[in-house]
């Protein structure tokens, strides 16, 4: 650059004289050269330079020390000039300030936005846009003005943070219509490190994942950011994260390179103005389908789940319409343009299996990490996994409850044991029960137990916990986890230890494993 002089903020403030590191000085000197690089060419007044350099505490009289300071930088500046060459860069004082003449392509800081500006121009292609990004982000060499303390270089260090997070993601995307997504993998791991909170750089991760046919390490990576978002800021993904993460469970093909909005399907909530269609087959050849409502029976009595008109107008959603319908628009015209090959029968098959096996079995790999954790006496990992794995259920089942549930109803089954929970009715009946989301409460109540954690000191029976929650009065039956209030679900296995056991335990915390 210019043959001989390199000055650079994005790291460590430099100045290199044909390739020769010269000596930058004091940090206070630093950041009187950092201020004049970053606004090169542009007057600066002498206050915004003391601001600049002190702050809100500046000596009694700081202008002579500045004074001095720029007398050193420009002693600097003619050590760094060839000799017979010219001052690669002058301090000049005009009426409005200081101004620092030099070309801008000398500063690392001005050619990392030039590049960047270069790859918004349409004329380019996704090639060429994707290479001037590239180079922009190569010039990273660490922290900007690394070392120097102070307001206004925090400042400066956060906005050019925030110019990389935004370079990085428009070079992902630009190798993803490029059909590039290994590198795109490759490469941001290492700025999500830097950029915890940063989603746009999660989502284009996640997609790329998904583009290179890694769908379950991209639904791992979903979680990942799903629970460092709650443990940081208290909040979930964003609806652009949330549609992509929904978007690699059933299996559409990647979205483009650009991280666009897209409508939040929301979970389903009850309505009073839907009815529930007929239940899906039971998980098991022997079990029956769910008796009608039972008359009245003492607390702590186990019954089949509730299946009343009352209880299937809870059981929908007015937003289960609009989920379906996404996924009828994805999954129909394949269906239909396979149908003269495979016949009516097969057709119908396909449009019910929406998600993919994938998603599926990477549900029962979480439930059966959970499992060995637990053999291995290693609890907190056990809580994890299994944290996870009833997350990724849950979500399954919200976009397509008659295939997903019952298929992972028995591993479900095996969590709830392992967490002290007993039922007292024929196995097959509880299978149909955890796989019918849309007419019992039975799925939504063991989520609530699982991610609370619970290990119960003696057995707490599934059924009886759900009968006595459903007889609450003015509650209704929960249809998904956001349904279930923790302190009734506390307060009905409080119920059905006293029942059971015959104890007199008034404190919840008293029941579970310390």
């Amino acid at each position: 650059m210019g043959g001989h002089v390199d000055f650079r903020l994005l790291g460590e403030v430099e100045m290199r004289s044909a390739g020769r590191l010269l000596d930058v000085g004091t940090p206070r000197q630093q950041v009187v050269l950092a201020a004049l690089l970053v606004d090169a060419r542009r007057p600066i007044t002498i206050e915004a330079l003391v601001d600049r350099v002190w702050g809100h505490a500046p000596p009694a009289n700081p202008r002579p020390v500045l004074y001095a300071h720029l007398s050193r930088i420009r002693g600097l500046l003619r050590q760094a000039a060839a000799p017979g060459d010219r001052t690669p860069a002058r301090i000049e004082r005009r009426h409005a300030g200081y101004v620092l003449d030099i070309d801008p392509e000398l500063v690392d800081l001005h050619r990392f936005r030039r590049l960047v500006e270069r790859s918004d121009d349409r004329q380019r292609d996704d090639e060429a846009r994707a290479a001037a990004l590239a180079e922009a982000l190569e010039l990273w060499r660490g922290e900007p003005l690394a070392g120097l303390s102070g307001e206004w270089a925090a400042r400066v260090r956060a906005s050019w943070h925030q110019r990389r997070s935004d370079a990085a993601v428009r070079w992902a995307q630009a190798e993803l219509r490029l059909g590039r997504p290994t590198a795109v993998v490759s490469a941001v791991p290492d700025l999500t490190a830097e950029y915890p909170l940063a989603e746009p750089l999660e989502y284009v991760l996640i997609q790329a994942l998904h583009a290179a046919g890694r769908g379950a390490e991209a639904l791992d990576r979903y979680g990942a950011v799903r629970r460092r978002l709650a443990e940081e800021l208290g909040a979930g993904p964003g609806k652009e994260l949330q549609t992509l993460y929904r978007t690699v469970l059933i299996g559409d093909p990647p979205p483009s390179g650009e991280a666009e909005p897209a409508p939040r399907a929301v979970r389903p909530r009850p309505s009073p103005h839907r009815t529930a269609p007929p239940p899906p087959p039971a998980a098991d050849s022997t079990a029956t389908p769910p008796p009608p409502e039972a008359p009245a029976a003492p607390v702590g009595t186990p019954t089949a789940p509730t299946d009343t008109p009352s209880s299937r107008k809870r059981a929908r959603t007015p937003h289960r319409r609009a989920l379906l319908a996404v996924l009828a628009a994805v999954l129909l015209p394949a269906a239909a343009a396979s149908a003269h090959v495979l016949g009516r029968d097969t057709c119908d098959r396909h449009t019910a299996d929406s998600t993919p096996p994938t998603s599926v079995d990477r549900a029962r790999e979480l439930f059966a990490a959970a499992e060995a954790f637990d053999q291995e006496d290693r609890p907190q990992e056990a809580r994890a996994a299994v944290a996870d794995a009833v997350r990724l259920w849950s979500d399954l089942i919200a976009l397509a409850p008659d295939r997903n549930a019952p298929s992972l109803a028995p591993a479900v089954l095996r969590a709830l044991a392992r967490a002290g929970v007993d039922f007292s009715v024929p196995r097959p009946a509880l299978l149909s029960w955890l796989g019918n989301p849309v007419h019992t409460p039975y799925p939504a109540i063991s989520q609530a137990i699982l991610l609370q954690g619970w290990r119960f000191t003696a057995p707490v029976f599934l059924d009886a916990v759900v009968w006595n929650y459903e007889h609450t009065p003015d509650l209704p039956s929960p249809r998904t986890l956001a349904d279930v209030h923790t302190d009734v679900l506390r307060a009905a296995v409080l119920e059905n230890t006293r029942t059971r056991h015959g104890t007199q335990v008034t404190e919840f915390d008293r029941l579970l494993k310390p």
